[in-house]
Order: C-alpha cells, then sequence, then structure tokens
C-alpha cells in the first residue's frame, strides 16, 4: 500500500493495528507535492490510492476461530492497482460532521472463508466491485438524547459487481447500480444495547446481468477473456423500495460470547421487475412487515458436531403483500398475493425442531475444495398463503413445515468429476433432509370462512395438502434460457420413506390438531432426474420447455384413513419418461365460462340449463403439454404397475415383487402419422391440458330436505345464500332475488381441458408369482381425445 499524503497516512497505520504483521505497507515521508493535495478552505479535502491486502483476517469466538484469507482492497479493473478516494471533511455551525466522498474503480474481495476447527475445507471466495458517491452527516444527539448520535446518508453506487467463486467457478451481479437515502437515523445505547432507528429509508436498484462463468481466467469480467463473447446471463433484475427500520444489537451469542440481533422492517412500499431478453415479471405494489426476535450469530459447533459459523432464532413473524404480479406482452396481473407467517420452534411428528443455519465450508465433496454447506433445521410453526383475483379471495390456510438436513451450494462447470455427473451453474444439493409440510384446508372469502377442501384440484401440479419425506440429490440452476437470457435447470432428486395425501382433511377442525385422515401415497419413494429444462419470461407468460426427463414413483402402499395404518390398495408404481414437454403460465383465468351448460353467448348458456359467467381478467392459466415418449430401456419409459397379494416378511411388511400385477408398459403418445417424411411416426402434440384458475361465485343448492350438519333448513333444491346477519353466515332460499344472487358462495374455480391425438399402450400383462408374466392385450391405441370439465370447490355443511 502506498500512502500519498497524511490521511492515507493514518489509514496505513490503521490498517496495520488491524493487520499486525500481515500488511506490506511502504511508509513515505510528505512532501511538498503531497501536501499540495490538501485543501483547507472551508474543510479540508482528502485524497488518496489504496491498495491493501492482507493474508487472513480473523475472528474468535469462545476460542473458536473464523478466517477470511487472501483479503484485498484496491482496483477492480487492474489487479496491481489502487482504488482511488476522495474525502471532503468539514464541520458545521451546528457541530455536525460532514463527509463527502467520491470512491471510484474499488474492489473489496476474499478468496477463501475457512474455520480454525475445520482448515482443509473453504466456503469459497467473494468480491464487490463498485465506485461510489455520496454523503454522510453526523450530528450529536439520538433519538434518546445527547448521548446519541444522528446520521443523514445518501449515496449511488456505479459499475458494481457482487460475486461468489468457487473452485475458479463464479456467479455474479453484474452491472449494479444502486442509489439510496436514509435521513434521520438515529444511533442510541439503551442499557446493553446498541439501537439503530431509520425513520425512512428509500433507494432504487437495478442489476443489468446475473452472469455466470466456468472460466477461471474470467474472473470478474462480463465477457470472456478467451472468446470476448457476452459472459450467459440469468436475467436482469431492478426494484425500488421505502423501508422504516429498528435494529437492535448486544453482546452475546446462544453461549457465551457472539452477537444477539433483533430487528423489525416496515415495508412502505416496493416493486420488484425481473426481466429475460426484455421481456418482465414484475411484482407490483409491495407492502408488509417482519419482525426478527433473537437472532444469534456465534462461532460455534452444529448438532453434528461440526465446526460452524452458527445463525439461531428465536422467532420470526411477518407479513408481505404482493398487490399484482404481471406477466407477458400485454402486463396482465394473475392477480394479488399476501402471505403472514410464523418461523417459532414447536414438535412436528413427535420431534423438536427449531430455526437455525449452521455456515461450513466444503460444499459437496466431489465438486472440488470450496464450497458451502449448510447445516439447516427450520420450523414453520404457521402461515397462511391468500390468494386474490378480480375482488375475489381463496386462502391456503393453516401451512406448516418442518425439516432439518444439509444444503450444499457449489458454482460447476459441466463435467464428470469423481465419478459424480456436474452442470454449469449454481448447484444446490440436498443430503440427508428429513422434511414435510402440511395445509389445514382452504378458506374462501376471508379468514373467517369455514375450512373446506379443494387443494387436491392443484395435483395437476405436483402440489401434495400434505407431505413428509426424506430427500437427497441437487437442483442446478444455469444461465441462459431457451434462447438468449434466462434458466436452464438439470435435478436429480431421490427421495426415501415418502407419505403424500391426495385428499386430507384438518389437521385442526378448530378443537385443536388431530390425525390428519385421508387417501395416501404411503411407504413412498421417488427417483426423479431432468435435462435441459429452460425457463424463460415470454410475451405469453412465464415458459417452461424440457429437453428430457424420467421419473419412477414408486408407492408402497395407497392408503385410505391413517397414513400410516390405513387400509391398503395395494402397491402402485408409475415410470415416467418425456422429451421435449412444456408448461406455460399465462396470466388471466377462464374469462367468460357457461357452467352446467353449453354454449358460447350468455343466451345459449341458459337455454341449455347452464348459468353465463364473466369470472374477470385476472387469474391463472396453466398450459402443459406431454410428450410421452416411447420406451428406451427399463429406467426410460411409461408404465404403470399395480401389485396385490403380496407376501409378509417376519416384521410384518409387504414385500414388493412377490404379488400378483397388472402392469400397462410403454404408454405413448404420437400425431398417428409419418408427417414429416423422415420414415418415424410423429410424437410433437403429446397430451396437451389447459387449466384456468379463478376465485369466483358459483351456484350451491341443498341435496336433503330439512337442516344440514350446522342446523340451517331448507328444502331440497334450494340455492345457498350467504348472509352475514344469518346464525350460520348463510341461508337456503329457493327462489332467490336478484340481490340473493350476488350473494352466492364464492368458490375455488377450476376449468379444464385435455387432449391428444393418439395415445398408445403397447401391451398389458398380468405378472404372476409363479407363472410370470402373460400378455393380456397387446397394442391398444386411444385417438382424437378432447375431454373438458368446469368444477368449483365449494364449502358445503
Amino acid at each position: 500500500m502506498k500512502c500519498v499524503n497524511f490521511l492515507a497516512n493514518w489509514s496505513c497505520v490503521g490498517v496495520a493495528l488491524v493487520f499486525p504483521g500481515q500488511v506490506m505497507a511502504e511508509m513515505q515521508r510528505l512532501d511538498d507535492t503531497d501536501l499540495a493535495a490538501i485543501r483547507g478552505q472551508g474543510g479540508i479535502t482528502l485524497e488518496m490510492e489504496v491498495e491493501v491486502t492482507a493474508d487472513r483476517v480473523s475472528y474468535f469466538d469462545d476460542g473458536n476461530g473464523i478466517y477470511l484469507d487472501d483479503f484485498r482492497v484496491g482496483s477492480a479493473t487492474d489487479p496491481e492497482g489502487q482504488a482511488f478516494h476522495r474525502v471532503r471533511v468539514d464541520i458545521s455551525d451546528d457541530a455536525a460532521l460532514n463527509l463527502d466522498y467520491l470512491i471510484e474503480d474499488r474492489r473489496i474481495e476474499f478468496g477463501d472463508i475457512r474455520l480454525a476447527g475445520a482448515p482443509g475445507l473453504s466456503m469459497g471466495g467473494f468480491f464487490f466491485d463498485h465506485s461510489l458517491k455520496g454523503y454522510l452527516r453526523i450530528r450529536p444527539g439520538g433519538a434518546l438524547g445527547g448521548s446519541g448520535y444522528t446520521f443523514d446518508s445518501a449515496y449511488t453506487m456505479t459499475a458494481g459487481r457482487l460475486g461468489y467463486r468457487t473452485n475458479g467457478n463464479e456467479i455474479f451481479l453484474d452491472n449494479m447500480t444502486l442509489t439510496m437515502e436514509a435521513l434521520g437515523v438515529t444511533l442510541d445505547v439503551v442499557g446493553e444495547t446498541l439501537r439503530l432507528e431509520a425513520p425512512r429509508i428509500v433507494g432504487s436498484y437495478d442489476i443489468g446481468a446475473i452472469r455466470y462463468s466456468g472460466n477461471p481466467l474470467n474472473h470478474g469480467h462480463s465477457t470472456d477473456v478467451t472468446t470476448g463473447a457476452a459472459l450467459p446471463s440469468y436475467g436482469s433484475i431492478s426494484g425500488a423500495f421505502d423501508l422504516t427500520t429498528i435494529t437492535e444489537l448486544k453482546a452475546g451469542g446462544r453461549s457465551g460470547e457472539g452477537l444477539r440481533i433483533d430487528h423489525e422492517t416496515t415495508i412502505n412500499s416496493a416493486h420488484f421487475i425481473y426481466r429475460d431478453d426484455g421481456n418482465a415479471l414484475s411484482l407490483r405494489d409491495i407492502s408488509g412487515h417482519y419482525r426478527v426476535s433473537d437472532l444469534r450469530l456465534d462461532v460455534t459447533d452444529d448438532w453434528q458436531g461440526r465446526p460452524a459459523l452458527g445463525f439461531t432464532l428465536g422467532a420470526m413473524d411477518g407479513e408481505v403483500n404482493i398487490g399484482a404480479i404481471e406477466m407477458g406482452d400485454s402486463g396482465r396481473s394473475l392477480g394479488e398475493v399476501n402471505l403472514s407467517f410464523l418461523l417459532q420452534a414447536r414438535e412436528f411428528e413427535g420431534r423438536h425442531y427449531t430455526n437455525s443455519l449452521y455456515l461450513q465450508g466444503g460444499g459437496h465433496p466431489d465438486a472440488g475444495g470450496q464450497g458451502l454447506r449448510l447445516a439447516t433445521e427450520w420450523s414453520l410453526a404457521l402461515a397462511d398463503l391468500s390468494y386474490t383475483e378480480d375482488g375475489n379471495r381463496v386462502i391456503f390456510s393453516g401451512l406448516q413445515s418442518w425439516g432439518r438436513g444439509d444444503i450444499t451450494v457449489n458454482v460447476t462447470r459441466d463435467e464428470l468429476r469423481n465419478g459424480t455427473r456436474f452442470y454449469d451453474g449454481l448447484r444446490v444439493g440436498f443430503d440427508g433432509v428429513k422434511a414435510g409440510y402440511r395445509i389445514n384446508g382452504l378458506q374462501v372469502g376471508d379468514e373467517d370462512a369455514p375450512l373446506q377442501g379443494g387443494t387436491e384440484l392443484l395435483l395437476a401440479l405436483g402440489f401434495y395438502p400434505a407431505y413428509e419425506f426424506e430427500m437427497d440429490g441437487h437442483i442446478t440452476l444455469g444461465a441462459g434460457g431457451a434462447s438468449g437470457e434466462g434458466l436452464t435447470i438439470n435435478s436429480d432428486i431421490q427421495i426415501r420413506n415418502g407419505r403424500a395425501a391426495l385428499i386430507a382433511s384438518p389437521y385442526d377442525d378448530g378443537s385443536g390438531e388431530i390425525n390428519q385422515k385421508g387417501l395416501w401415497l404411503s411407504d413412498l419413494s421417488y427417483d426423479g432426474h431432468i435435462r435441459d429444462m429452460t425457463v424463460d419470461v415470454t410475451g405469453e407468460g412465464l415458459t417452461f420447455n424440457t429437453g428430457e426427463s424420467w421419473s419412477t414413483l414408486d408407492v408402497g402402499n395407497l392408503r385410505l384413513g391413517d397414513k400410516r395404518s390405513g387400509q391398503s390398495f395395494g402397491r402402485f408404481v408409475v415410470q415416467t419418461y418425456e422429451t421435449g414437454s412444456g408448461l406455460t403460465i399465462v396470466p388471466g383465468g377462464s374469462g367468460e365460462v357457461c357452467a352446467g351448460g353449453v354454449g358460447v353467448t350468455a343466451s345459449a348458456c341458459a337455454a341449455s340449463g347452464g348459468i353465463w359467467q364473466d369470472r374477470g381478467d385476472e387469474g391463472i392459466t396453466v398450459r402443459m403439454k406431454q410428450i410421452l415418449a416411447k420406451a428406451v430401456d427399463d429406467s426410460r419409459k411409461n408404465a404403470f404397475t399395480w401389485e396385490t397379494n403380496r407376501e409378509i416378511d417376519g416384521s410384518g411388511q409387504p414385500v414388493n415383487g412377490s404379488g400378483t400385477r397388472l402392469v400397462l408398459n410403454d404408454i405413448h403418445t404420437g400425431d398417428g402419422g409419418d408427417f414429416d417424411g423422415d420414415g418415424v411416426d410423429d410424437n410433437t402434440f403429446g397430451v396437451r391440458t389447459d387449466v384456468s384458475v379463478d376465485v369466483y361465485q358459483t351456484r350451491v343448492v341443498k341435496k336433503d330436505d330439512g337442516p344440514d350438519s350446522l342446523g340451517v333448513s331448507g328444502l331440497r333444491g334450494d340455492e345457498k345464500i350467504m348472509d352475514s346477519a344469518a346464525v350460520a353466515g348463510y341461508r337456503y332460499e329457493s327462489t332467490p332475488s336478484s340481490t340473493d344472487l350476488e350473494n352466492r358462495p364464492l368458490g375455488f374455480a377450476v376449468r379444464a381441458q385435455s387432449r391428444f391425438k393418439e395415445l398408445s399402450i403397447n401391451n398389458v400383462d398380468l405378472v404372476h408369482p409363479v407363472g410370470g408374466a402373460q400378455t393380456a392385450v397387446y397394442g391398444v391405441q386411444m385417438q382424437n381425445f378432447d375431454i373438458k370439465a368446469n368444477l368449483t370447490a365449494t364449502p358445503i355443511p
């Protein structure tokens, strides 16, 4: 480090004090040229060129250490260069200290982060490039009196890069700009607590690209140094925020030394925009609040005795509301989303769970020496997720989740390394994760509405009302979509000892938690693989296209009632193999619908006995295309197996493969011929399913004469009308008025259409444990199917 004036000399001394014996600094005497850089009219202006290096920066907590290796502050563009700093210092008449600063071309970097107890493992490196221009005003007197301080600050950051690097591969936020203003920030000491209160923090940000590099020579560059081409991008991000915050800091970790943090934030307003090749996915009108209670930071050991940087949380609660989710060329909104949550320690399934994260080095052992391993435990005690479209609201009520296991993070490149296949991108691995979630049910209208079913309508999207499992595997997020920016996903997931509900009753009906009953996929194992799935925001919506995917879902017992001991229908095995499948999420639901009849106009619908409904502009439509490919081998094919009458082993468990099986083998789609002349039957249409989801009023009629389960009387055929003045909140009417019709119950409405050109089953076999396989049917084909459904889930007492 070369110090060019007296403040720089003071900085050298300070650095030497912080890093004794590790900083190599060239101390130089000030001459007339150096003194000429100092100006004293109306304050003092200091200019310096800074380059600081240190082999290691260490922090110790109760004798446990964390090391930041290869520390450097200097030029972002020249690895051997210096960053420029200029600071103007002034003291105003009100005794305020005024600092105006300019920082140009600065990089702050740590090459490695290590824990003293695990010296052979590294968390990887971080770097931050930026230029800053701003001011800081410090005046005496805080929120509680003269012993504190008040700060006014504003700055603009440009030319920003923030990156994470492992084993020569890196992901970084590129071309970042940030403007922020915080006025009237107070700092006070309350007892043993340092209290920082910001009445308002406003700002905006823009990230030009999120880039990936698998070439170690590209470190900190936006283009490949070999080819000159721009590095692949995940897309760009921009947004703005207006916040109010209170932060309290106190010495003392969970045990012994450390740090305690308590924090509150109110989101007065915010928005977030993700762009993919100019197409935007926008979260508008964000507001809410959250509170962090008793967050402790320690250098300690995790539950397996491994050295770690520990973050342990007492509790966290809050609520976030997104006023509109917009996508596509039209800028139409999917609707409004609200999430309220409570993270707090509690017991699930007979085991106590907390909220903690233990940060360690290493990542996946085959990926190289650098990476992150996060020993993680979570306890989502309660959350409600609501969705509102066109003013109608549905609440996924009583969401709970729990789990424990290791999450690994590495930036990897496409290679086979030590027997493990890696892919380009950010690899998130799962190692021995045991987790679960459950939903109590749906509420339509508001939080006081009765619980009802309907979550099973989301099974088409792979969402179960309740699920618990053990999981290993990875998801790797690569840069670049189907064309240009976007995401590419490769994954391999293995699940064992799973229990998933197809239909489930509430776990709490208002009288306390009870054992959920339902239809369960029990003793479940799953092995799934995805190759080259691209995710893009397009002019139509959010689009997923899969190059190839295959999986095996083995359900040991399909149980009715209790998930562990309910009556079993037997074993089911579902194998899938798809190539070129896709899914698009489009803003807007069903629009105009003829419910209970047919007709494309209101009059034609009414003439057929139906009800004409205009379900509004908002809502969600999911368009799925499944190309079921012909079998390649025993693991890559579409097949269905049902097995019953299995033998029982010594522990009373059925033995898979010992019973009688019905096998539908090599199921695949087709277009009905060779239309492109390549000698192979085409398979481009597949099974196409459109599902439109709205929250809308619907007609509900009474099925029997007399009182229902809540004691409300009516006649068979009477229509249910919501009425807040009624004891139960509703009444029955045989001839509802036009006003009554406006108060029909809200429902979770789904309109679906599924169609295919040709679906073939190569053979249907009956397999006996002694006689072997016998083909019962050979060559089944179904052609030109078009099936439509229109249904609504509403509370029925």
